[in-house]
């Protein structure tokens, strides 16, 4: 899961900006896609371009109710969280704006 998520923020950027804190652009589909962390669950599919590669997001983002059937363009910041549990990501995502939502 850790590996996933870091996947995705260094697409958008280098690591080192991200652990003093980075704002970063996502293209969010409009679908849940199931995925399997610790335990089978829903993932976001998420873009860090606007034609970008898509990759299953494993985390949640603070500020952010997703509706299922909206397709989301938002900035996100992205900040290292200190001691993170075994089991959980060590960055933290927290919704700074909605660019643009469009029902599909």
């Amino acid at each position: 899961m850790i590996m996933a998520v870091s996947m995705g923020v260094s697409g958008c950027g280098s690591s080192d900006s991200t652990a003093q804190g980075d704002t970063v652009r996502m293209w969010i589909g409009p679908e849940l896609i199931d995925c399997e962390g610790v335990a089978p669950m829903q993932c976001m599919e998420v873009a860090y371009s606007e034609n970008g590669e898509t990759e299953l997001f494993y985390d949640s983002i603070t500020g952010l109710d997703y509706q299922e059937g909206t397709s989301y363009v938002v900035d996100v910041a992205v900040t290292e969280v200190a001691d993170p549990p075994a089991d959980a990501s060590s960055l933290s995502y927290t919704l700074v704006d909605i660019v643009s939502q469009t029902p599909q």
